[in-house]
């Protein structure tokens, strides 16, 4: 004898309620059919009493409002996606200050590294990666640094294993920081710079920094552009 509760009760908790049956939804019409049919082929030693009627039609009812809430539910995800989209459009042209060690060098001028220490440093070491994360330089941050947010300007010169000027492109950074004992002190990197593109491909927008991703959690501060060619400050 067919069990309309097998049929619903295994849809009911999660969050597509509906039935299938060879393929298509569940509806109405299918549910009598079912329930018509169980009628029909019931034990006549055992028929269906009244309670377990009740209970398969209130199974049904309940399958109904969780097929309702599904679609409300997901109007009001789209509702909330489109409105994040809108609203993480406004970060383009703004400077934001982040967690990271990726960053783009123009091959003309300085590179300014950031970073964030948890105490005083007397000595930094900040070594520099190509995209393929071959070590491409390696330089000395005269003085070290005080506790908290600091930055150094590179000129892309100093400390190039090649005793070339870096070229333009990708480059990732790690800065090692001691103290006076030649203990490590915690020091993360950062990155600054203005955001040149938003990236909606993915569940969660993505923002740029001349081509280079920053994580939405990994933004720290952000401010009014000091630059207007968008170049990292």
């Amino acid at each position: 004898m067919i069990d309309i509760n097998q049929l619903t009760g295994a849809q009911t908790g999660g969050l597509n309620p509906s039935v299938s049956t060879g393929g298509d939804e569940m509806g109405q019409d299918t549910f009598i059919k079912l329930l018509t049919t169980q009628m029909q082929n019931q034990d006549p030693m055992s028929p269906m009493d009244n309670q377990a009627f009740i209970q398969q039609l209130t199974s049904f009812s309940s399958l109904e409002q969780l097929m309702g809430l599904q679609q409300s539910m997901q109007a009001v995800y789209m509702g909330i996606a489109s409105m994040n989209n809108s609203s993480m459009a406004n970060l383009l042209g703004t400077e934001v200050v982040g967690r990271g060690n990726k960053q783009h060098y123009d091959g003309d001028g300085e590179m300014d590294f950031h970073w964030n220490s948890e105490e005083l440093a007397a000595d930094m070491t900040i070594s520099v990666m190509d995209d393929g994360g071959r070590l491409v330089a390696t330089f000395q941050v005269p003085g070290g640094c005080e506790k908290g947010e600091g930055s150094y300007s590179w000129d892309g010169k100093k400390g190039v294993i090649d005793g070339r000027k870096l070229e333009e492109g990708s480059y990732s950074f790690r800065i090692t920081a001691v103290d006076q004992q030649g203990e490590l002190v915690a020091t993360e990197e950062w990155v600054r710079g203005v955001v040149t593109e938003m990236d909606y491909s993915g569940e969660v927008p993505q923002p740029s920094i001349l081509g280079v991703p920053i994580g939405l959690g990994d933004i720290v501060r952000l401010s009014m552009p000091t630059h207007e060619d968008g170049a990292s400050s």
